[in-house]
């Protein structure tokens, strides 16, 4: 009850009481019912302005149940996805069809750490990537700290970006492309039906792809 309420209360009850003290006795009943009344009367203003303060009142800071389980659940969800991100496997790679051999630049890893060096890869092995008259790549632009030792007799240069490993191979001739992208998904458990980035560049002779999409 709000301090301006308990006055005017008060100031009723102190007038009550000296009109009933000092009127004739006959009126006392009367006065007594009238009391009654005023007293109803405020008890349910003061219920109805409970209710209305209630209603106005800011929602209380400790969440409710149900809320309480949604953040739980985005909470969960939000785990889930990046848990997946750190164990979803992607590769991103660039296929160069030149005559008579086809060259595979690709690089495999976690789904986060491949998309953190996307932009790099597409710098050195796609954007300044030049080929000599040999058709053999040249690799000169790419600083000498990232390259390493190669794990595979099939390949012709390894290199590191941010830890994740890019291998460089060759095969002769033409190559299927969508069965080595196939060969690719494989690598990584995805159904052949599963949704990739192919990419046909320079009258489909480069062919940049990323999986999943």
């Amino acid at each position: 009850m709000n301090q301006s309420l308990i006055k005017i209360l008060l100031l009723l009850s102190i007038a009550l009481i000296a009109y009933l003290v000092f009127q004739p006795t006959e009126k006392k009943q009367h006065s007594q019912q009238e009391m009654d009344n005023i007293s109803k009367a405020f008890t349910n203003q003061y219920v109805t302005d409970k209710k209305q303060s209630s209603m106005q009142s800011p929602h209380p800071t400790t969440s409710s149940p149900t809320a309480a389980m949604t953040n739980n659940q985005s909470s969960t969800t939000s785990n889930q996805q990046q848990g997946a991100s750190t164990t979803q496997q992607s590769i991103i790679g660039v296929i160069y069809k030149k005559p008579g051999v086809t060259w595979f630049f690709k690089a495999k890893d976690n789904s986060q750490r491949i998309d953190d060096i996307s932009a790099s890869f597409k710098n050195y092995f796609i954007d300044q990537l030049k080929f000599d008259g040999d058709e053999q790549p040249i690799l000169t632009h790419i600083p000498e700290s990232m390259k390493a030792a190669n794990t595979s007799s099939m390949r012709l240069a390894t290199y590191m970006i941010a830890g994740v490993e890019v291998s460089v191979s060759k095969l002769a001739g033409q190559q299927d492309v969508f069965a080595n992208v196939q060969r690719w998904m494989r690598q990584i458990g995805l159904d052949s039906s599963a949704p990739v980035q192919i990419d046909f560049k320079d009258n489909n002779k480069t062919i940049w792809i990323k999986m999943p999409k």
